[in-house]
C-alpha cells in the first residue's frame, strides 16, 4: 500500500521532506498557511554554507547576552517578558553556553551538513533550477585577533572534509582580494567551496520538484485543530475543511510549536526573528561576506542587489518589524563597506527563525505518538540544511529505521508533555 504523508509547512524544510518522501513512493500533500516559500525561506541571507550550521549557544554568550539586554540595536537581543516557557527555554538555552555542549553541536551538525552541497548537485542534475552560485564565502573582521578565533574554533570541520584555510588575508592581499571593502577591515579568509542563493528558489524549486513527481501542495490552508486517539493523529481542521491524516509531518518552521501544542506538547523552542534589506552598491561583493564583530553578513544577487542581513530578536512569536534593528544593521554593515550606496533601502523583511533551546535542529518522531514526525529548529541553517533533512527523515518515515546521524536532534531531547 502507498503511504501517505501530509507534511504542515511550505518552507524550505517542509518542502525538501515532502520532495523526497515523494521520490521514495509516497503520496505527500503539503500545507501551506500562506503560500510556499514566504516566511524565513524568502528574506534570509541565502546561504548555503554547512560550515555555519552550529549551534547558536556558544561560550561566551551569556555574558554577552547580559550586557545587550537593555540594548534592542545589539546584534542578539533578549526581550525580557513574563513568560513562562521563555523562561524555561532560556535556563536550557544558557546552560548549552559552553565548549563541551558547542563542540558535540558541532559535530552532530557537521555529520548532518557534509552531505549538503552532494544532495544540491543531484537534484540539479534531476532538472531543479536553484540558481546555485558556489563562490565561497568570505569572514572578515576589523580586528584581526578576533578572526582567528573564529578560523580556531571551525578546525573540527576538517575531519569532515570542509575546506578551511591555513591563513588570515590582511592589508592589500585582502583588499585587492575584495574591493568591496572598506579600509577598516583588518583580516579575512575565504571559506571555498560554500554557496548562495536566492533563497525563495530554493522553496521554488522544491515545490516545482516535488509536483513533477506527484505531489500536492495546498496553499492559504491553516491548520487550526488536530484529532488525535491512543497516540495516533487521525484528522487536521483547516481553513479549508476537514483532512484526513495517515502520517504527520510538522515542518511549520517557528509556527511548529503552536503546532505541537494541539497535540498536548510543548516544544522547548522560540522564534529567532531577523531582518534584512537590500541595496544597489555601485561596487559588488565577489562573494558572500561575514562582517564578524557586527554579525551583519551580505549577499550578493545577479540581479544587482545586495542583502543586508542580521540580528537575532527573542521576543516572542510575532512579525512586527522593529526598525531600530534595521538602522542597527545599516550602522554595522557601513564599517566594513568601502562606500554605502546612495538611493533607497529596498525588500525590507522581517522573518521568524525556529530556534531550539540547545541550538539544534529537531528531527525525528514526536514522542507519544505513532504518526507525528518533526522537521523545524534550523534556527540559520534552513536552506542549508534542507536537502540533509528531508532525504534522512523521508527515509525515518518510510522505513521506521533513523540514521545513526539523526540522533543528535531526537525530539525528545527538547519536549515537554
Amino acid at each position: 500500500m502507498t503511504k501517505e504523508v501530509t507534511v504542515v509547512g511550505g518552507g524550505a524544510i517542509g518542502l525538501a521532506t515532502a520532495y523526497y518522501l515523494a521520490q521514495a513512493g509516497a503520496a505527500v500533500q503539503v500545507i501551506e498557511a500562506r503560500r510556499t516559500g514566504s516566511g524565513a525561506s524568502w528574506g534570509n541571507s541565502g546561504w548555503i554554507a554547512p560550515s555555519f550550521a552550529g549551534p547558536v549557544p556558544a561560550k561566551g554568550l551569556v555574558s554577552y547576552t547580559m550586557k545587550s539586554l537593555l540594548d534592542p540595536a545589539s546584534p542578539i537581543y533578549f526581550a525580557l517578558r513574563a513568560d513562562r516557557d521563555f523562561v524555561r527555554w532560556s535556563w536550557k538555552f544558557w546552560r548549552h553556553c559552553n565548549d563541551g555542549a558547542f563542540q558535540r553541536g558541532m559535530h552532530a551538525t557537521a555529520k548532518l551538513g557534509e552531505s549538503t552541497h552532494a544532495l544540491y548537485s543531484e537534484l540539479t542534475a534531476r532538472g531543479i533550477d536553484f540558481g546555485i552560485q558556489r563562490a565561497g564565502i568570505l569572514m572578515v573582521a576589523l580586528n584581526a585577533a578576533s578572526l582567528e578565533g573564529d578560523l580556531d574554533r571551525l578546525r573540527v570541520l576538517s575531519a569532515y572534509g570542509y575546506p578551511l584555510p591555513d591563513a588570515v588575508l590582511t592589508g592589500d592581499e585582502l583588499h585587492e582580494a575584495e574591493p568591496f571593502l572598506s579600509d577598516d577591515v583588518a583580516a579575512g579568509f575565504v571559506i571555498e567551496g560554500e554557496a548562495h542563493v536566492d533563497p525563495a528558489r530554493i522553496a521554488g524549486g522544491f515545490a516545482d520538484g516535488l509536483v513533477q513527481v506527484g505531489g500536492e501542495i495546498l496553499e492559504g490552508t491553516e491548520v487550526i485543530g488536530i484529532d488525535h486517539r491512543n497516540g495516533r493523529v487521525t484528522a487536521l481542521h483547516s481553513s479549508s475543511g476537514r483532512l484526513e491524516v495517515d502520517d504527520l509531518v510538522l515542518a511549520a518552521g517557528a509556527w511548529t510549536e503552536p503546532l505541537a501544542r494541539m497535540l498536548g506538547v510543548k516544544l522547548l523552542m522560540q522564534a529567532g526573528k531577523g531582518y534584512s534589506f537590500s541595496v544597489r552598491p555601485r561596487i559588488q561583493p565577489l562573494r558572500p561576506i561575514h562582517f564578524g564583530e557586527s554579525k551583519v553578513v551580505v549577499t550578493p544577487f545577479s540581479d544587482g542587489k545586495v542583502r543586508v542581513s542580521g540580528t537575532m530578536e527573542l521576543s516572542g512569536l510575532n512579525l512586527n518589524l522593529d526598525r531600530r534593528r534595521l538602522r542597527a544593521i545599516q550602522v554595522g554593515a557601513r564599517k566594513y563597506m568601502a562606500e554605502w550606496p546612495d538611493g533607497t533601502v529596498d525588500d525590507e523583511w522581517v522573518g521568524m527563525r525556529p530556534l531550539a533551546a540547545d541550538g539544534l535542529p529537531i528531527l525525528g518522531r514526536l514522542p507519544g505518538f505513532e504518526n507525528v514526525y518533526l522537521a523545524t529548529g534550523h534556527s540559520m541553517s534552513g536552506i542549508t540544511l534542507a536537502p540533509a533533512t528531508g532525504f534522512f527523515l523521508s527515509e525515518l518515515i518510510m522505513t521506521g529505521q533513523a540514521a545513526d546521524l539523526l540522533k543528535p536532534f531526537a525530539p525528545e531531547r527538547i519536549t515537554r508533555r
